[in-house]
């Protein structure tokens, strides 16, 4: 029986055991190593594509629907707000169903593989703005480079799609602007008219009320000219009427029939107004329907970029093999510490 068991000396000894540690290592790596060539592999094919974007010219994308990080406060940001806008679309059923469909057409494997296996193949690679490398994963080199051929044609479709719709939007938006301010300003025009014939009426009713021979006062006879010629336009038809006014001694009779001319002037007019009015509020309606169809297909891309299909590189076959070994010196260290601890409790057992 060993009296003298010390586990400082135990650790000291484990500690200078590395021989027998970077064994261990190496033969759970060499062995990982050669269980990753039994282990199932998979080929990956790429398809690239070309992503420009112009930043100088970004309309006001903070107004279109995001799909991801919808804010962005400088050059930077932006890039890489619209890039994430990119990459959250390609995964969307939008993008998915037609690649499905695509392949479906071209191979009958692809009838018992559905778009959730096909988004689980699916991967894409990129930095900013350029070559971005769509990728496609499965165990047949053939069926990798069908996926990500055919993805990526449907993205640049997809794509070009929704910077066309995206240009649109920002076209519809502009009248939509324009239209609102017309209505504002038929409002606004209206509401004068409105003002400027119930105060009118409101004297004529004051007047019934006088001796019609009364020499209206001077600044009666200026409220009177301010009230028609505030709403007056340059039209042969005021003109008529502005220069068909009272004399500054005339009784009230005069500017009784004065202000009968200029009543139905204001009333064709404010009913003008009125229809233009109603037929702007359904003609925003319309524009509001076709900006939100417009809107939802642009996907919140910006009108400026730019895809173009560059080139579907070959398969490669993809082993694990570095995963495995780093796995397996992993495991041996942790079965040769194991080992060593067997070692030390069953020595101060014995002690």
């Amino acid at each position: 029986m060993n009296r003298h068991w010390n586990l400082r000396e135990e650790l000291y000894r484990i500690a200078h055991s590395w021989p027998s540690m970077l064994a261990a290592v190496l033969v759970g790596s060499l062995l990982s190593w050669g269980l990753s060539f039994i282990w199932p592999s998979h080929y990956r094919a790429t398809s690239q594509v070309y992503i420009a974007l112009n930043p100088y010219r970004k309309f006001e994308d903070t107004s279109f629907q995001a799909l991801a990080n919808p804010r962005y406060s400088n050059l930077d940001n932006y890039h890489y707000w619209q890039m994430s806008q990119l990459e959250a679309a390609i995964y969307l059923v939008q993008f998915l169903q037609p690649t499905l469909d695509q392949l479906r057409a071209i191979d009958p494997y692809w009838e018992s593989v559905d778009l959730d296996q096909l988004r689980g193949m699916l991967d894409s690679e990129w930095r900013s703005t350029g070559t971005w490398s769509l990728i496609a994963d499965h165990p047949e080199s053939k069926r990798a480079q069908e996926a990500a051929s055919a993805w990526s044609e449907v993205v640049v479709r997809m794509v070009a799609d929704a910077v066309t719709a995206a240009r649109r939007t920002f076209m519809i938006d502009q009248r939509l602007q324009a239209g609102e301010n017309e209505m504002l300003q038929a409002s606004l025009r209206l509401r004068d008219l409105k003002a400027a014939g119930k105060s009118l009426e409101e004297w004529q009713k004051a007047a019934l009320q006088t001796d019609p021979e009364r020499i209206v006062e001077t600044n009666e006879r200026w409220e009177l000219l301010a009230l028609i010629t505030w709403p007056a336009r340059f039209t042969p038809a005021w003109k008529t009427v502005l220069e068909g006014q009272p004399p500054a001694d005339a009784p009230v009779r005069d500017y009784q029939s004065w202000i009968e001319q200029v009543e139905p002037l204001l009333e064709t007019e404010a009913s003008a107004l009125q229809e233009q009015i109603n037929f702007l509020d359904q003609k925003q309606i319309t524009l509001g329907g076709n900006f939100a169809r417009a809107s939802e297909e642009s996907l919140s891309f910006s009108p400026n970029i730019e895809v173009k299909r560059k080139e579907d590189q070959a398969p490669r076959l993809i082993r694990l093999s570095s995963t495995f070994v780093l796995i397996g010196g992993t495991v041996g260290i942790l079965i040769w510490l194991l080992i060593q601890l067997v070692i030390i409790s069953r020595s101060g057992r014995r002690q």
